[in-house]
């Protein structure tokens, strides 16, 4: 198998033939080829998993094929798609005068999912053969490609190798950090010649984000230019760029833990190891065996005659350090570990509000990819408004609004297909129906036919509401339901004369509004179909009274944002006992016309099941949700304090009962790694950063501090700063840590990691950062230490 390393891509000539850059070796070349990048360099350590297919399938991308870019009105766009395995990333050559203001590269760690395009649910490709299409959708904030191919051969080629490049990507990143230095050398290198002058690593500090003093960074460059000959430009080869990369992004703070326990010699043993997991990391004496010591240094240890003596250097020791299992969060968070055996109201659920939306509630876009979007991610609770659409076909949007419109169908199809990628737990479609009969047969029919044995709907409701294990793998309806009486076995059913949604954020907007209290706006009664509360498996009851609520055998209510809150202000025990009894759903405020969501802390603390958020807006509230459910494996689902589930016990929430035992939680924001640019940053290049460390929960739990700021220098900010915090109701809090670039007039935000505070590993641990779109950075890292102590 030969190794990949030309600079992929292809160059258009007059007559627009395509022309390769570069060629394929006919032999396997050095792993450390000055021209290799990704697939090159690592392709020798997989090729026990691959075959010469795969191989030649990266050939063939790297060297570039003709697709279209399929753009909004039917418009393509033939370009020249490529793979290039220098800079990992998937290109495109065309149109020079398009190319300066279109977007021409994409990083493959981006690419989130390739799908095929008779498995996307976008009008955009109806013009076109499916079979021939395909889409990459990129990030956090799901940036759309949609390509094109001249033949379906062709795109079931791009499909399968863009997966590949994907998950080769994933593999490499999680057990070869270390290696990646050749791809900054690569970034840097612009002109091909296997070598760095100063000046090209000056530019390269500055894209890494990295004011230096040149003085300070010249003394490093001499020092690793060992080869140049005198009278010669100074520069480095790939090589000495190495070495000088090591010696630049030293971490001084994991060499001091190092040393502490290397003792002198240089590197640390299995015994050292073991003392300092045991001492440092507070990993159980009982739990960390010799033999699992071991297996860490052969992980993390990249030199071959350490691993034989079972000993650790300092560049194994920094692996182990950034690794993931050393990260802030419990690794036995990381899977399902609650009981998920108890009825569903005893559980917290990922849930989202008008997931349709991908921007405003008045005339933003209305997409099928919201729900990929929001499942995806986690979500359990999933909202869907419908109305009547044209040629009977029922559409999903945001009602009486200039919100676009998509098909009831499409959605059914996307739920299907993606509601348990992430969770093997229930997917609960929270039905907003305004649907005449007929068209709500048509939507029972769709989820017979879509869904089929997915769809929960049994002929009789349970005695008791089930749990999350026996709903496993099933979509469940929440909605109005027909009582028995209104089924006979020699009559047609007739229909119900009643309001078929619980819930109405219209008219709420309107009566928020009203000068008067007095002031209702009149809902038109819908009638309820028969078929379509045949397939309701969890009746929704609209909210009148909490004594109303609490007597009925619903087993779903909504709130709206300002209903609740007023609620908890004056009777936050009765939200308590309501939730008890069923599963609440919040929502936000109808008034909020620009998809802004509330704080979602409150009403968990009441007990409030689904509190329903905008996906589509980022912001505090959404990372508090991120957050909360990316405990128990992100499962959607976590399973609720006693206290919550106990009316004797909730007043420690309300402050009436005394919380018996307090925790103390020690923070030290030791430093940061890479810390970027803030996006969209006016100021310079250089950033000014501080942490700003907060504690989200019951009543005074909620707290914050935070760290001096640490003027020129995101590269390798040190704080070395402690906190302390005081936390009654430890299961509710949430521990969120945000990174600012510090200015006079704004703090602009970097990034930010949140996690419950009983997830939390003591020690010295790496805090991985995420954007404000909720996407992870690859490289930004905050260090810090935490420890509990009991009050």
């Amino acid at each position: 198998m030969n190794l990949l390393c030309s600079r992929g891509g292809m160059e258009e000539d007059s007559t627009k033939k395509k022309v390769p850059i570069g060629a394929w070796p006919e032999a396997d070349k050095p792993v450390r080829d000055e021209k290799t990048g990704l697939f090159g360099l690592y392709l020798q350590e997989a090729r026990s998993k691959q075959n010469e297919r795969v191989d030649a399938l990266l050939r063939d991308l790297g060297q570039g094929t003709i697709l279209h870019k399929v753009k909004s009105g039917g418009i393509l766009y033939p370009r020249n798609f490529f793979i290039d395995p220098k800079s990992v990333e998937l290109k495109y050559t065309g149109s020079e005068k398009r190319i300066r203001r279109a977007k021409t590269s994409w990083p493959i760690s981006k690419i989130r999912e390739v799908r095929e395009g008779d498995k996307d649910y976008s009008k955009r490709l109806d013009p076109y053969d499916r079979s021939r299409c395909f889409v990459v959708i990129f990030g956090a904030n799901q940036q759309l490609l949609y390509l094109l191919a001249e033949n379906s051969e062709e795109r079931n080629k791009w499909v399968k190798g863009l997966r590949y490049a994907v998950h080769l990507e994933q593999y490499l990143d999680q057990k070869h950090h270390t290696d990646k230095y050749p791809y900054a050398f690569n970034m840097a290198d612009k002109n091909g010649n296997g070598s760095l002058d100063f000046e090209e690593v000056m530019r390269l500090l500055k894209r890494l984000n990295a004011d230096m003093d040149r003085k300070y960074v010249k003394q490093l460059f001499d020092k690793a230019d060992a080869k140049t000959v005198k009278g010669e430009k100074p520069s480095l080869d790939r090589e000495e760029f190495i070495d000088f990369y090591h010696m630049l992004t030293e971490r001084p703070e994991i060499e001091e833990l190092f040393l502490k326990y290397a003792d002198g010699k240089g590197y640390l043993n299995a015994e050292d190891l073991h003392a300092f997991l045991v001492q440092e990391q507070k990993v159980k004496v009982k739990t960390l065996s010799m033999d699992t010591v071991r297996e860490h240094i052969i992980v993390f240890e990249p030199q071959e005659d350490m691993k034989k003596q079972e000993l650790l250097s300092l560049i194994g020791f920094t692996n182990l350090m950034i690794s993931e299992e050393q990260q802030i969060l419990n690794p036995a968070h990381r899977k399902v570990y609650h009981d998920m055996s108890q009825p569903m109201t005893h559980y917290f659920i990922n849930s989202s509000h008008n997931t349709y939306l991908t921007d405003d509630q008045l005339k933003g876009p209305s997409k099928v990819e919201a729900y990929i979007r929001a499942l995806s991610k986690g979500c359990r609770c999933v909202e869907l408004d419908c109305w009547d659409g044209t040629d009977n076909e029922p559409v999903i949007y945001h009602g009486h609004t200039l919100t676009s419109k998509i098909r009831f169908y499409d959605v059914i199809c996307a739920i299907r297909d993606y509601s348990f990628k992430a969770s093997p737990y229930p997917v609960v479609l929270s039905i907003e129906n305004h649907c005449s009969i007929g068209q709500q047969a048509i939507m029972a029919r769709h989820l017979h036919d879509i869904l089929g044995e997915l769809l929960y709907a049994p002929e009789q409701p349970p005695e008791r509401i089930p749990t999350p294990n026996q709903l496993r793998g099933r979509i469940v309806l929440k909605g109005k339901k027909l009582p028995k009486a209104m089924f006979t076995q020699d009559t047609e059913p007739r229909p119900m004369d009643d309001e078929v949604s619980d819930e109405d954020e219209a008219a709420e907007m309107e009566n928020e509004n009203a000068s008067s209290p007095q002031k209702v706006v009149s809902k038109e009664k819908i009638k309820l179909s028969t078929a379509f509360s045949a397939v309701v498996a969890m009746k929704a009851i609209g909210f009148r009274t909490l004594d109303q609520a609490i007597s009925s055998k619903g087993v779903f209510t909504s709130l709206g944002e300002s209903k609740v809150e007023k609620m908890m202000d004056t009777n936050m025990e009765g939200v308590n006992k309501l939730s008890q009894k069923m599963i609440v759903r919040t929502y936000p405020s109808g008034s909020r016309t620009d998809s802004s969501n509330y704080n979602p802390i409150k009403m968990w603390c009441a007990g409030c099941q689904v509190v329903a958020l905008n996906y589509q807006t980022g912001g505090l509230p959404m990372q508090l949700l991120h957050g909360k459910f990316i405990d128990n494996g992100n499962c959607g689902f976590i399973l609720k304090p006693q206290y919550l589930l106990d009316t004797d016990r909730f007043g420690v929430v309300t402050g009436k009962q005394k919380i018996k035992h307090k925790r103390e939680l020690i923070v030290t924001v030791v430093s940061g790694y890479q810390l970027p640019k803030p996006r969209d940053s006016k100021k310079g290049e250089v950033i000014d950063p501080f942490v700003k460390i907060e504690i989200h929960g019951a009543g005074r739990d909620t707290q914050d501090q935070k760290t001096s700021v640490i003027h020129n220098n995101g590269f390798k900010p040190r704080w070395d700063e402690t906190f302390h915090f005081s936390v009654g109701l430890t299961e509710l809090a949430i521990m969120r840590f945000a990174v600012f670039d510090h200015d006079r007039t704004f703090d602009d935000f970097i990034g930010y990691y949140c996690l419950p505070l009983n997830s939390m590993q003591e020690g010295y641990r790496q805090v991985p950062l995420y954007d404000k779109y909720g996407d992870c950075y690859s490289q930004a890292l905050l260090l810090v230490h935490i420890a509990f102590a009991d009050e």
